[in-house]
């Protein structure tokens, strides 16, 4: 009965040890999509180095991203 007591109290301790954590990080110029989400540089090169597409092709497929900065495009096109 101790035993299962134990095991049940160290239960409920690492569930409620969790709570509140998280394991994401935060960056203060983060780039992010329209829908504000987190974009991903190995999805942003995926695009930069696709040969289907022609230049313009990729830089519209950016600015459809949310990325509006020509400047940033330009950098992402060189990855």
């Amino acid at each position: 009965m101790n035993k299962a007591i134990t095991v049940c109290l160290a239960g409920v301790g690492l569930a409620l040890g969790g709570c509140g954590t998280s394991i994401t990080t935060g960056f203060a110029n983060q780039v992010v999509d329209a829908d504000g989400q987190p974009l991903v540089l190995d999805d942003l090169a995926t695009i930069a180095n696709d040969p289907n597409l022609s230049e313009e092709q990729k830089r519209q497929a950016l600015r459809d991203l949310g990325i509006e900065d020509e400047e940033l495009i330009d950098a992402l096109l060189d990855l």
